[in-house]
């Protein structure tokens, strides 16, 4: 399938990250939710914070699918803590950043002369979303349906499952997630897909340099853990196995791979978005049957800063970049891991980096959720499939909406402009990030 389509396909997948850095390998990208508009406003004029007195207990209302042990999980850390207005809004953060709850309000209530209770009210987000999707390009199509689960077993929990028909093949692929809630607990993440159809690999000026056709079949499993508060870490293996149809130029193979990885993250509320300081660094070992790889090595890395300005007005900064080692072409990675879209969709590399600064606003608030516009400036390096290295930069703008009522963080529609190449490149996304 064409990369240029496959990009159609991170509406559905839930594998990649949505917004402005796009979420290709469950990269940070911003979420927030709309919905909770309403909490920082009540804390301002209705909550009243008690510094002295610790919090001894959480008294929640609007539960329906998510379990209460779900929300004493990512409660736990706050308790003995002082009541005070910092602790309230970190508390209301940690609420938004589940992006599964609307209409958050928090407040504490004395319970004697050492304690308080936190009570907590909110209404529950649609988290069961059936997807049927349609396209036409002018020379490719594609229908498909996904069925997905965000608050699956009401743990947080992701489910996914579906597949598509297109002019240039199929796929079908199916996922489950469940993450760690607390401080030194595991969790973990199976995933399965299959693919046949057919691949363009183009070059920095969007010509088709080597395409081919294959069967692929690929699956994977992941440990994950919390070693602490703002702290992730995973390790996994998979494998996967790769026919090609009539294409001489690559060759039949079986792989596995191992890989390891550790992030960094904290988030603010500020009652119109959910701003993300993050890290985060992996690497993975493959290993195959064919004789120009039996072992090959990459190393990926991200890191974004969101910083607000004023309430509607944040300041957006990050990089991401991906480095190989022996990488077969058939392992090759597109323009989403340089987090920029400067690049054809077809483009592929096995070294690339990205960085960006540029601020958003919001512009509308409103029941649906919240319409932002963004504009940034782009850079990226990459090495070309002919060795050469390329370099490039330009701006992208565009618009986001968050909505109030799905827990599916952004959808977003931009353009940039590749100033090198007097390029356009459009893009549309959607999605959540793992």
């Amino acid at each position: 399938m064409q990369k240029r389509n496959a990009l159609l396909f991170l509406f559905l997948s839930l594998f990649l990250a949505g917004g402005i850095f796009g979420q290709e390998d469950g990269v940070v990208a911003s979420q927030q939710s709309a919905g909770g508009q309403k909490g920082l406003a009540n804390q301002k004029n209705a909550a009243q914070d008690f510094p002295a007195l610790a919090i001894v207990q959480f008294d929640i209302s609007g539960l329906k699918r998510t379990k209460r042990s779900y929300m004493d999980g990512i409660l736990h850390d706050f308790l003995q803590k002082p009541a005070s207005e910092q602790n309230l809004k970190a508390i209301e953060t940690v609420l938004q950043a589940q992006n599964l709850f609307d209409q958050i309000k928090v407040s504490a209530r004395p319970l004697d002369q050492t304690s308080v209770a936190v009570d907590i009210s909110f209404k529950e987000k649609w988290t069961i979303l059936p997807m049927p999707i349609g396209y036409y390009t002018g020379d490719s199509y594609g229908v498909g349906l996904f069925v997905m689960d965000m608050n699956a077993l009401g743990m947080h929990c992701m489910a996914a499952i579906g597949g598509m028909y297109s002019s240039n093949g199929g796929m079908a692929v199916g996922i489950f997630q469940r993450p760690p809630v607390k401080k030194g607990e595991l969790g973990f993440s199976v995933s399965a897909n299959f693919s046949k159809g057919k691949h363009d690999f183009a070059n920095s000026k969007n010509y088709k340099v080597f395409g081919y056709e294959n069967i692929f079949v690929g699956a994977r499993a992941k440990l994950l853990l919390k070693p602490a508060r703002f702290m992730t870490a995973s390790f996994g293996s998979g494998y996967s196995f790769f026919n090609p149809i009539d294409s001489p130029q690559v060759q039949r193979r079986n792989q596995w791979s191992v890989d390891a990885s550790c992030g960094f993250s904290s988030s603010s509320w500020n009652g119109f978005f959910l701003s993300v300081n993050s890290f985060s660094v992996g690497g993975e070992f493959l290993f195959s049957d064919v004789a120009e790889q039996t072992f090959a090595q990459t190393l990926s890395f991200s890191g974004e800063v969101q910083q607000p300005v004023c309430g509607r007005v944040r300041f957006i900064t990050g990089a991401r970049g991906f480095v190989s080692n022996n990488l077969l072409k058939t392992n090759y990675v597109g323009r989403g891991m340089s987090g920029v879209t400067l690049l054809p969709s077809a483009f592929m590399t096995d070294q690339i980096f990205g960085a960006l600064a540029g601020f958003e606003a919001a512009v509308i608030k409103a029941k649906f959720g919240i319409l932002s516009v963004y504009g940034l400036y782009e850079l990226a390096v990459a090495r070309e499939l002919n060795n050469s290295v390329y370099v490039c930069s330009g701006p992208e703008a565009g618009v986001r909406l968050y909505l109030a009522k799905l827990a599916f963080p952004a959808f977003a529609m931009g353009a940039s402009y590749n100033v090198n190449e007097k390029r356009f490149q459009y893009s549309f996304s959607g999605g959540a990030s793992f």
